[in-house]
């Protein structure tokens, strides 16, 4: 039925599959030797130079799993040995060339190293513009990869001449139904993210995922992207049952494609989870993060921080549901394989012990609370990784455990401490402070200090007011010690 070399073909086709997915599960458990290893056996399946895009796919890959093992001298290496390999044979075209240049300059930016992507994307673009048409439309999003950068690096006016030469040239040469315009849109609203404000942006991505609709075969491997990424927009509006709406229509597409296991889909899932927290709906928020919980166990060694990355988030849920029951053992794991792969004095394992010092104060386990916010303070004061709203959030729970033991005078100095660094973090005027501003009300007030409290509610309703538009005042009972 075959013939041999069409046996040779399908099996050496499968053999290579089968190396680059045990590269990727090698991945997963952190052994990079190994995969490594199989990424070069992959490799040596491709030493015919019939197919350059396999090529660079696997250097990519090479490179990548060098970045993760924390060698990037030996990741560029791998970019700049296939580029020479390239020049040095009369066979590859400008075009596989250019396209290889292109790969390594996006090797480049993604690590911040800026100027050498743009000598990388100005490189190709010598290659790319004398033969660009509708046939080669590389140079349009060579062009916007480029404006990209612009942008990452704050060259504003760089970036928007950039981008509006990339789109015109895409409009006019290759029509405004094209694939490559739209990516090209996608480009500019990433790009200029930083300065503009989302409302002007959601048009971009929302004409980039009408074209890229029309793909009647298969759905577009950006159009996955386009949805994700414009659901991040909408929920910067304030849009949430949108966004959610466009990280399922994402979801739905990366998954049996890519696979559940995928990290695209685990970003995914867990955007997802994050978001229907915020909205309460969190029987459906468990549900997402007990998948990734079980992926995780799936692919990752038993003391992985993944694995305990999964079980907090799981637990954080649990406990502001009020399932203290289940709450409690998970949010212990996670605690027990932090300390013994990051070691005592990490940042997140401050997480989880706030995560348990709330738990143990919403059911009036206050000495366990105290002990666990203590010492979850202790880490954040030592840390260089400073983060002032996650302090004060730790300071406001040890305070309601002296609130709640009537200890009204250092609970008030514990408030005042987290009223200052979320002051100096969000301004005096953020919503954020009302919250605080009404604890510390009703700590003054139990302690008959009437003008003090007076003057923290005051506060507060001037805030509520001109965020909402109306008065508001929060009562602290002791029931809210919980």
């Amino acid at each position: 039925m075959y013939s041999k070399q069409d046996c040779d073909t399908m099996t050496g086709f499968n053999l290579q599959d089968e190396l680059i997915e045990r590269a990727e599960l090698c991945q997963e458990i952190g052994d990079f030797h190994g995969a490594e290893r199989f990424l070069k056996r992959a490799m040596e399946r491709s030493r015919d130079d019939a197919d350059q895009v396999v090529i660079r796919y696997l250097v990519r890959k090479l490179a990548d799993n060098s970045v993760r093992a924390g060698n990037f001298e030996k990741a560029e290496r791998y970019w700049k040995r296939l580029i020479a390999k390239q020049k040095r044979c009369p066979e590859t075209s400008d075009r596989e060339l250019a396209r290889t240049i292109v790969q390594t300059g996006l090797f480049y930016s993604s690590h911040h190293q800026w100027r050498k992507a743009r000598f990388r994307f100005n490189q190709a673009l010598r290659l790319q513009e004398p033969g660009f048409g509708k046939d080669y439309p590389d140079y349009v999003l060579t062009l916007s990869e480029l404006g990209k950068l612009y942008a990452r690096t704050d060259k504003r006016r760089k970036a928007e001449r950039t981008f509006k030469e990339a789109l015109a040239l895409a409009e006019n040469d290759l029509g405004r139904w094209h694939e490559f315009v739209a990516l090209v849109l996608r480009r500019q609203a990433m790009g200029m993210l930083a300065w503009s404000n989302p409302e002007l942006l959601e048009p971009l991505l929302e004409r980039a995922i009408a074209i890229l609709t029309e793909e009647t075969t298969r759905p577009h491997p950006e159009l996955r992207k386009c949805l994700s990424e414009l659901g991040d927009l909408g929920l910067e509006r304030g849009f949430r049952r949108r966004a959610e709406k466009l990280y399922v229509k994402s979801l739905q597409l990366t998954e049996p494609f890519l696979g559940s296991k995928h990290r695209d889909s685990i970003k995914l899932l867990r955007k997802l989870a994050e978001l229907r927290r915020s909205m309460r709906k969190f029987e459906e928020a468990e549900s997402h993060y007990r998948k990734i919980l079980a992926i995780k166990r799936q692919t990752c060694p038993k003391d992985s921080p993944e694995i305990a990355r999964a079980l907090l988030d799981l637990g954080a849920l649990l406990r502001e549901s009020l399932d203290f029951g289940q709450a409690e053992p998970v949010l212990k794991e996670a605690l027990l394989i932090q300390e013994q792969c990051l070691g005592e004095a990490s940042v997140e394992i401050a997480e989880t012990l706030f995560e348990l010092g709330s738990l143990h104060q919403a059911v009036n386990q206050y000495k366990k609370a105290e002990e666990e916010f203590t010492r979850a303070l202790k880490i954040r004061e030592k840390s260089r990784r400073k983060a002032p709203l996650a302090m004060a959030d730790i300071l406001t729970g040890l305070a309601l455990v002296h609130f709640a033991r009537r200890q009204h005078e250092r609970a008030e100095k514990l408030l005042l401490r987290a009223l200052t660094l979320k002051e100096e973090a969000l301004g005096l005027d953020a919503p954020q402070l009302v919250e605080t501003l009404n604890k510390l009300g009703r700590i003054c007030e139990n302690q008959l200090k009437t003008d003090a409290a007076v003057t923290y509610y005051e506060r507060a309703n001037t805030i509520e007011h001109q965020q909402h538009g109306f008065f508001c005042r929060i009562w602290l009972d002791y029931d809210d010690a919980g």
